[in-house]
């Protein structure tokens, strides 16, 4: 004869023990995170987007039940925001040329709700907040071809203030939670550890006359597994052209490969710019389908 169910009653107490479980290991995680800030050389700094890619990918490859992945997401990502980010002054800087909500969204979905967040309609305006340490993130909406005044451009500097790419947004795409389809890149003044699944943003300077084609099958010669993403000429310098490619891995601008590309192309590349590097995003449908 199977056993009796259990009174709802004593299910209901056993979630009350549960969640006061949970709610003392949040505090021992916080607790824990507060502990590794004090004893690290960059103490100061809140921001580790390579260590918080690795947690949400292994857990989301944990993950099991009909619990929805995406809201683990969204869970973790407050906790590690709400533990990384407490007591310390911390901001981030959104760039949302025409759609503010949609970029917002990006941004508070990533960061936190906890996060303080500006919305600037100028994005060298949001370069500078991170430059000048006003603010901690830069979002800055994806590279598009055919921008008047792309912000990408501005990240060519050699000045060690100047932020780098260090995450692509949304991490985790949920097309269920967002009524924009938008990207976005986060950028900061800290350095970027590989997380083993990467990509890299470079601004290559180029000559008028190397046409897209042929810079994807020179890309594609010397060996890298690149795509350009957009192009642009200064006003006031029609004769040069910058291009901004994504390679795959982690990468830096003393690879053998652009000796390769010089070689491959046949004149020498005025700048090669690293821009910086991000963890590629999981594309998920929910983690049960894993």
């Amino acid at each position: 004869m199977a056993s009796p169910e259990p009174p709802i009653d004593d299910l209901r107490r056993e979630i009350d023990a549960i969640d006061d479980a949970m709610h003392d290991l949040v505090m021992r995680r916080a607790d824990l995170a507060a502990s590794i800030r004090a004893r690290s050389a960059d103490g100061a700094s809140a921001i580790h987007p390579a260590c918080e890619a690795s947690v949400l990918r292994r857990l989301l490859h944990r993950h099991r039940g009909p619990f929805p992945g995406h809201a683990l997401v969204r869970i973790w990502c407050e906790l590690i925001s709400g533990a990384a980010r407490s007591g310390q002054s911390f901001s981030v800087a959104v760039h949302a040329p025409e759609k503010s909500v949609g970029y917002w969204d990006v941004a508070r979905d990533h960061f936190g709700s906890a996060t303080h967040m500006t919305l600037n309609r100028s994005a060298r305006r949001v370069v500078r907040e991170v430059a000048e340490r006003r603010a901690a993130i830069g979002v800055l909406a994806l590279p598009s071809d055919g921008e008047p005044e792309p912000w990408w451009p501005l990240l060519m500097g050699a000045e060690a203030e100047t932020p780098r790419v260090v995450a692509r947004l949304p991490f985790v795409d949920n097309a269920a939670g967002r009524f924009e389809d938008l990207g976005a890149l986060a950028i900061a003044r800290v350095a970027y550890e590989p997380t083993g699944e990467d990509a890299t943003l470079f601004a290559l300077e180029l000559d008028q006359d190397l046409s897209r084609t042929r810079l994807r099958e020179s890309l594609a010669k010397a060996g890298f597994e690149a795509k350009d993403l957009a192009a642009w000429s200064a006003p006031k310098d029609e004769s040069a052209r910058l291009a901004l490619i994504e390679v795959s891995g982690h990468v830096g601008t003393d690879d053998r490969r652009f000796a390769e590309l010089e070689a491959v192309i046949g004149k020498a590349l005025p700048r090669v710019v690293r821009l910086g590097s991000f963890a590629i995003p999981i594309r998920m449908i929910e983690a049960q389908d894993r």
